[in-house]
């Protein structure tokens, strides 16, 4: 990864200016330098002002709590799901979102496995998993100034249900895989008969091709000649994978592994995945972009995060894909439309995952919280990139003109300068005309 440096410190410069007939302005005392840290360096979240164990929090899970606490909404009990559809629908979460995970990698491991996976549901903000047969369920939201937080809510009926916090899951979601603060993991790890991992990745992002992602997960879609880990366990299966790379891939469903009527719908929908995949890192970039502006220090999460809401080291789709479920269809319906009718949620789907490649993540409450001289500093990043020529696409950012065209860059500015609030003063750029 090549991180792209600021020209000149530009947003840090403060100007001292006169007004006719006036004294002149006193520029205010410099803020105290941020100390420089490595990007692996641990992050000393639990004190103040982030205040991760103790602080106050705004996350959606939160916001559902106090409304439960206050009557405001009911959870509905349900015999055959418990609590799990209504959550769902509390936190506007798709059912379609549903993702299916065998390899015994998270809590509950002891009943996992290929024929009782988990799942996992997921919007642009909350988290959810969800086993049958486990005791509880878990949640992760994001808190705008915290990152992410971790719940249980118990499966039985109750007059009373309530989301529980919970911290356990720090002892995995909080080291280098989640970029070394409180966040998200999605891992790859081809499992046994009994989902024990056997071998794989410990962080799939949307960087990593997809014949490295996927395993201990089951995958429905299809994908041409393009391969994946997923739907593979077993010794004897992985062993003949080897020569056999397409095996268990391009399937429409899974219901020839396990009962799959224990679940709200029998699939693992492929675009689910792929937006999972680029979600989750985000999501722990920002935190950590947001977490160290806080705290006073500065290592080059913030380049690290430039790069990644562009989409600038994506792996290459080298064949159509399509998923199995309405879950595109829904996805692209959420998002932020520009008077042309564009949207940075419009798919691709045939070379790579969007049309228009700067995530709609900052569109977010955790985007649009980080520190506002931090969440500036980014977009002017991403400006400046928007704005490149080809000469400092090349040598400034590491990227080919050719791979990262103007008109698209230019359509990015337009939708965003259309639909971002609040929208920094420098964003400027002719407004989209109605064809």
């Amino acid at each position: 990864m090549k991180p792209h440096l600021l020209t000149s410190g530009i947003l840090l410069i403060l100007l001292v200016g006169f007004t006719r007939g006036e004294e002149p302005l006193v520029a205010p005392k410099p803020a105290k330098p941020l100390k420089q840290i490595d990007f692996r360096d641990p992050v000393p979240y639990g004190l103040k002002p982030v205040e991760y164990g103790t602080g106050p929090l705004t996350d959606p899970v939160t916001q559902l709590n106090e409304q439960l606490a206050r009557q405001k909404r009911e959870l509905k009990f349900d015999p055959d799901w418990g609590y799990l559809r209504d959550v769902l629908r509390q936190l506007e979460i798709p059912e379609s979102s549903q993702l299916m995970v065998y390899s015994k990698t998270a809590l509950n491991p002891r009943i996992i496995n290929p024929e009782n996976p988990r799942v996992v549901y997921f919007n642009d903000d909350v988290y959810l998993g969800w086993v049958p047969g486990a005791k509880s369920m878990e949640l992760a939201s994001l808190d705008p100034v915290r990152g992410t937080i971790f719940y249980e809510l118990e499966l039985k009926a109750t007059a009373r249900p309530r989301f529980v916090r919970s911290e356990r899951c720090l002892a995995c979601h909080a080291g280098d895989s989640s970029s070394r603060v409180p966040g998200l993991l999605v891992r790859s790890f081809v499992t046994d008969d009994h989902g024990r991992p056997i071998s794989g990745y410990s962080q799939i992002t949307h960087d990593k091709p997809l014949e490295k992602r996927w395993g201990g997960w089951y995958v429905t879609g299809t994908h041409g000649e393009m391969t994946h880990l997923g739907n593979l366990f077993g010794r004897e299966t992985i062993a003949e994978s080897k020569t056999n790379p397409a095996l268990r891939t391009n399937l429409t469903h899974v219901d020839q592994f396990f009962d799959t009527s224990k679940y709200l719908n029998p699939h693992s929908d492929l675009v689910a995945h792929l937006i999972l995949d680029h979600q989750v890192q985000a999501h722990n970039l920002i935190t950590r972009v947001s977490m160290e502006h806080q705290l006073g220090l500065e290592s080059d999460a913030r380049q690290r995060l430039v790069r990644y809401l562009l989409f600038l080291d994506e792996a290459r789709l080298t064949a159509p894909v399509k998923g199995t479920t309405d879950y595109q269809s829904w996805f692209s319906g959420q998002g932020k439309r520009d008077s042309r009718g564009r949207s940075l949620k419009d798919f691709d789907l045939k070379t790579r995952l969007f049309q228009y490649r700067l995530s709609y993540l900052i569109y977010t409450d955790s985007f649009n919280q980080i520190p506002a001289a931090a969440r500036t500093r980014v977009l002017q990043d991403i400006y400046e990139f928007l704005n490149a020529d080809d000469n400092a696409l090349t040598k400034e950012w590491d990227v080919d003109p050719q791979n990262f065209p103007r008109p698209e860059r230019t359509a990015i500015l337009q939708i965003v300068a259309e639909t971002l609030q609040p929208l920094p003063d420098f964003w400027k750029t002719s407004p989209a005309r109605k064809p």
